[in-house]
Formats: C-alpha cells, structure tokens, sequence
C-alpha cells in the first residue's frame, strides 16, 4: 500500500476553504495550511475553520517567503504542496520545501487569462468557451506547466459567480484527480506552456466600472455580468448611484440619447446605449436598497427622458 502524500496547502477563501474541504473529505494528509496575510479580509473565519480541523498553521508576518516559513515548512518533509488562489508571488525557496514542488489552480484555460481576475475578463470579452488548469508552479504567475485542463462551454446569462463557483468545485475535483494519481505512484505528464504566443491576459481590475452609455448595449450587458456579484457596475440616477445588477440586451434600431430613460413601467425600465437598449431587471439605488422595476416605478416615478450618467 503506497503511503500517504504528506501536502502543504496554501490559499485564500472561498476558493481555497472549497478545495481544503474536499481534500480532508477524501482522507488526504494536509500537514499544514498557509493562509493570506493577517491582515486580508478573510484570515479570520479561514483560521477559526483550520483550528476546527485541528490542522497546523504556517503563518508569516509580512510574506510566505520569510526564512522563518520556509524553515518551518521543510522541517515537515512534505511531498508536494498546492495553491488555490493566492495573492503572493512565490520564491523558488519556497517552491522547493516539498519534495515534487507546488501545484497551483487556475480558473481559466491556460496560457489564456493568465493573472488575478480571469473570471471577469472571459466574460467581459465575450468569450463562448472558459475553462480550468491545474499546472506545477515556478516563480511566475501562472507560467509553469500544465498537468490537467477541462473546458467547457459558458452560458449566455454566465456572471462571475456562476462562474466562479463552476470552475472552483471543478477545480476541487481535479486536485483530487490529480494528487490520487500522485499518491498511487502513477506518473503525471508535464506540458510547457507556450512561451512564444501573446495570449490574453486576466490582469487585476479595481472592481468598481462605471456605465459609459456611448458603448453599445451588448459590450455593458456582458460588463455587467462579468461584475455580478463581487464587482460595481454602476452610473448615476437623480445625483445617486445606481448599480446594475442584471440587465437584458435588447436589439433596436432606433437611436436616441445614450443613457435616456425610454421606457419607465412596473414592468420595465429600458435605457438607450450608443447603439441598442439595455434592459435594467436588478439593481441598487443609493441605501435604498434592492430594487426591480416594479420597485423602482411605484418609488421614484421615472420620466421618460431622464438620464442615467
């Protein structure tokens, strides 16, 4: 019977508490776990899991490539770590604390979208296909190579959370696919990624994106998608913001105003982009909470001509 593999985890919820869970759930040996900085939003409720688990904690003060953390990590002998986002680029001391290195989870179809925010670029593009990549690490991001990739098809209505929940449980699905298949002693093919193409890269974005309704209306249906639910796409109503949660495309011929209220009912509030209509089903106003068109009708009384900036 071949020994457990003894794993480093390293990562960042949700991603992260996702993959971790599914890991334990499937009896793999995680002999330590290292978080985000002390000091992300998410160390907190991430720590109060791991102390649950009774799993050890690798924490650093200002980087995981601190000689203290990389001395406390290859004082456990591990055969391989694996990252599951992560906001610290890694050294190469600290990719060679296990034994076969580092396997890093990717969100995307690699070496397309390489960086921080694939999920917000491949819908924000119009892409028709994403997809996942699991690939060992060296001191880049995203760059080493690939030891799995699954694609699949994205839906017209796809936002970043249907998105990234899709490709997280997938992704924790492929760890387990691919760290069984280590652990059983069966050899995992390495494919370089190609280094001699420009791909399309996922850079990090602010998060916040305000409507600019001299665009055409499919480029802000796909914005606000690609924004829905952790990012801002957002413009003005009566001096107060307004952030559009879901919107529909409507195809027209006509031209009017970009960003004129043309139609105000209990059931819809449609507004003119430089070309087509956009049709608001969510959205926020203000602190004035949640609203859908019925809501937003009977609350402000919309004229037909007002303008959204």
């Amino acid at each position: 019977m071949k020994e457990k593999l003894k794993i480093v985890f390293v990562g960042i919820p949700d991603m992260a508490l996702v993959c971790l869970d599914n890991l334990l759930k499937k009896n793999f040996n995680i002999v330590c776990v290292v978080p985000p900085n002390k000091t992300h939003e998410t160390y907190s409720y991430y720590k109060e899991f791991i102390d649950n688990k009774n799993l050890k904690l690798v924490d650093f003060e200002n980087s995981p490539n601190e000689q203290k953390t990389i001395d406390e990590i290859k004082a456990l002998d591990a055969d391989i770590g694996v990252v599951c986002s992560y906001n610290k680029l890694l050294s190469k001391n600290f990719l060679s604390t296990t034994r076969l290195g580092f396997i890093n989870c990717h969100p995307s179809m690699l070496p397309y979208y390489r960086g921080a925010a694939p999920y917000f670029h491949v819908i924000n593009n119009g892409e028709q296909t994403s997809g996942i990549t699991l690939h060992y690490m060296d001191e880049k991001f995203d760059t080493g190579d690939i030891v799995l990739s699954q694609s699949f098809e994205l839906s017209p209505l796809e936002t970043m959370g249907t998105l990234f929940n899709r490709t997280t449980y997938m992704l924790s699905d492929a760890l387990v696919e691919v760290l069984s298949k280590i652990e059983q002693g069966i050899e995992i093919k390495r494919i370089p990624q190609d280094k001699n193409t420009t791909f399309v890269d996922a850079p990090r974005v602010s998060g916040n994106f305000k409507i600019r309704w001299n665009k055409n209306a499919l480029e802000l249906e796909r914005l606000i998608r690609a924004c829905n639910p952790f990012y801002n796409a957002f413009c003005s109503f009566r001096g107060v913001s307004l952030k559009i949660i879901k919107a529909s495309f409507i195809e027209s011929n006509k031209t009017y105003t970009p960003g004129s209220i043309i139609k105000a009912t209990k059931d819809f509030l449609v507004v003119s982009a430089k070309t087509n209509l956009l049709s608001l089903e969510v959205f926020q106003v203000g602190t004035w909470g949640i609203f859908t068109p019925y809501d937003f009708y009977y609350t402000f009384t919309p004229s037909i001509g007002e303008i959204l900036i």
